[in-house]
């Protein structure tokens, strides 16, 4: 036999703690836990610190704008040549106005009625189509015949429609399908008449917003709240150009956000408030320095890069 080994003075197992020693373990676990996690979300890509700067400064600088674009959207509106527009717009639009609430009403009806044979029309036709289905799938010639009959015989019996004036009409399936077209062509028809009675004042109006938009040195305040929207509900991505034919693969836009947008951007106006000079985002977020080079070099189809 083995002799037992003595039991040391000082075991280290029975005699000392280790609990200092997984602390500091776990402490360091978890510090390499969060540092790979920050390294994963934002270290490896800085782009995302610059599109989320992108969009706090650039819906600030929209703001500003915004306030210009109105301010300039209402001395255009005030000129003569607008009101012409504007005057001769609401003449047509009081002209055609009873035309409108006529055949708006005729619509309106005629949903009614579309609604009222459709429901009873949908719930016929899938139980024909239930029953078409059971003979084309019956293998007996005798079972076709008999689920042929059956179809007639449902087709043959008349359904009733409520309108909603309260009055009644019994359809059977054939005139109750006919009845369910006739109506829809008739909305058509009725939808096409509105369209031709409002397009002049179609016209006037298209007139009147592009009177707008010609004399606006920038963008419309409508505009404008378009790429604010934008903006806001931006999620940070790569930004990527492909362009396969010629092995290239460009990112850039991916930090400089700003190169082709439709608002002229300095770095002045994208420098944080309080800051003396424009930082390496402002720097980053400006409009492309030749902006016409852009129609001839579409980035989408070249890219970026000479």
């Amino acid at each position: 036999m083995v002799p037992e080994k003595p039991v040391p003075d000082q075991d280290p197992i029975v005699t000392k703690s280790y609990a200092p020693h997984y602390v500091l373990a776990m402490v360091i676990l978890m510090i390499t836990l969060f540092w790979a996690l920050w390294d994963e979300a934002f270290g490896q890509r800085p782009w995302k610190a610059y599109q989320e700067e992108w969009k706090h400064r650039y819906v600030a600088f929209l703001k500003t704008a915004s306030h210009s674009s109105a301010n300039a959207e209402a001395t255009v509106t005030a000129s003569p040549d607008y009101k012409a527009l504007e005057a001769e717009y609401n003449r047509l639009k009081s002209q055609t106005q009873p035309d409108v609430d006529r055949i708006q009403k005729q619509i309106t009806d005629l949903n009614a009625k579309i609604i009222a044979v459709q429901n009873v029309f949908t719930d016929r036709r899938a139980y024909a189509n239930a029953l078409t289905y059971e003979m084309e799938t019956d293998t007996s010639a005798s079972g076709k015949k008999s689920k042929q009959r059956d179809i007639d015989d449902y087709k043959a019996r008349k359904a009733t429609v409520e309108y909603p004036d309260g009055h009644r009409e019994q359809y059977n399936f054939k005139e109750l399908e006919e009845k369910y077209n006739e109506l829809r062509d008739e909305r058509t028809k009725v939808s096409a008449e509105l369209g031709e009675v409002l397009k002049p004042v179609t016209e006037a109006n298209t007139r009147m917003s592009q009177y707008v938009t010609d004399h606006m040195i920038d963008l419309t305040p409508t505009q404008i709240e378009g790429l604010k929207k934008k903006t806001a509900e931006w999620d940070p991505k790569i930004q990527q150009i492909n362009v396969a034919d010629a092995n290239i693969v460009d990112r850039c836009e991916s930090c400089h956000m700003g190169a082709r947008e439709p608002l002229k951007i300095s770095a002045a106006v994208m420098t944080p408030k309080g800051s003396k000079r424009p930082d390496e985002y402002a720097q980053a977020f400006v409009s492309h320095p030749e902006p016409g080079l852009l129609k001839i070099h579409e980035p989408d189809k070249y890219g970026c890069s000479p």
